[in-house]
Formats: structure tokens, C-alpha cells, sequence
């Protein structure tokens, strides 16, 4: 028998999102090392996606998804 495996949908979410901050910072640094200049919008993407990254991995470090939320608005759910 298989047990089923409970999941936390911010973690997913965020996952998510990280997947799509660091597709944003490669393709900024892509530009960078052909010789594009970034305008000042782009830099602040890059703080704010590299910031967003940086949060993400010490909230796991330090087990911020392990205890409960009380302003979590996500539902845990029941993979079977």
C-alpha cells in the first residue's frame, strides 16, 4: 500500500516562481554578455528576482514552510 504524499501548495507556487525568476536572470544575463546595456527597469528586475531567490532558499534554511502559517492561504493537498 502507498502512502499518499501531502504537499504544501506555496511551496509549489513558489517553486514555481523561482523556476521563472532565474529563467528571467539568465536570459538578462544573456543580453549583459552580448553587450547590451541594461536599462535601469532591467536592474531593478534583476535585484528583484535575485532578492526573490535569495528569500526563498534561507524561508526553506530555516524551515519557515515546516510550522504552520496562520496566514497561509494555500490548501494542503493529498497526492494519491
Amino acid at each position: 500500500m502507498t502512502v499518499p504524499k501531502v504537499i504544501d501548495k506555496r511551496v509549489v507556487w513558489l517553486d514555481g516562481l523561482s523556476l521563472h525568476a532565474a529563467e528571467v536572470l539568465k536570459k538578462l544575463k544573456v543580453r549583459e554578455i552580448n553587450g547590451i546595456t541594461p536599462s535601469e527597469a532591467e536592474k531593478e528586475i534583476v535585484d528583484l528576482c535575485g532578492g526573490f531567490l535569495y528569500l526563498l532558499e534561507l524561508s526553506k534554511e530555516y524551515g519557515l514552510f515546516d510550522s504552520e502559517d496562520p496566514f497561509n492561504l494555500f490548501e494542503q493537498e493529498t497526492l494519491h
